[in-house]
């Protein structure tokens, strides 16, 4: 039998630390493996041809960066069945393609402070319309809990 997958979309945003927090608790429940996913794009591109070229980054220096984050919150949460994936390319293109034998796509998604509902993104939302995978959206502040009557997770 296959060990289930989760994936999480991380970026560093104290949304997705929730959301990589949230599925590293799903995952012990299920005996999943947790993929936390940072998809990054490199900003070379994006510069001027006659901006400064000591301000400029390499594609690698970028890549290294990249997986410094990913890393990073990975090695805070502490938690062995989690692993760090880092992928170049558009964050809702990445996360889609990794939902692939996903059983679980879990984003983070912030409060509008004017709002009552969360503000979804537009990776958010491309996630939600086209994941093959169910998706759970966690907001800042929500811990997991499977209580019954609980859906996704309570407000602390």
């Amino acid at each position: 039998m296959n060990q289930p997958k989760i994936v999480v979309g991380i970026n560093g945003s104290m949304a997705s630390q929730a959301a990589l927090r949230w599925a590293a608790a799903e995952g012990s429940l299920r005996g999943a493996r947790v993929e936390a996913v940072y998809a990054w794009e490199w900003t070379g591109g994006l510069h001027a041809h006659y901006a400064p070229i000591a301000s400029r980054t390499s594609r690698e220096d970028e890549r290294r960066t990249a997986l410094d984050v990913a890393g990073q919150a990975v090695a805070e949460l502490g938690e062995r069945h989690v692993e760090p994936v880092v992928v170049e390319g558009p964050p809702a293109q990445v996360l889609l393609r990794a939902t692939e034998g996903a059983d679980l796509l879990v984003l983070g998604a912030h409060e509008a402070d004017s709002e009552p509902y969360p503000v979804l993104n537009p990776v958010v939302s491309a996630c939600l319309l086209r994941a093959r995978c169910p998706v759970v959206v966690v907001l800042p502040g929500m811990e997991h809990d499977r209580r019954p009557g609980v859906l996704a997770g309570s407000r602390s």
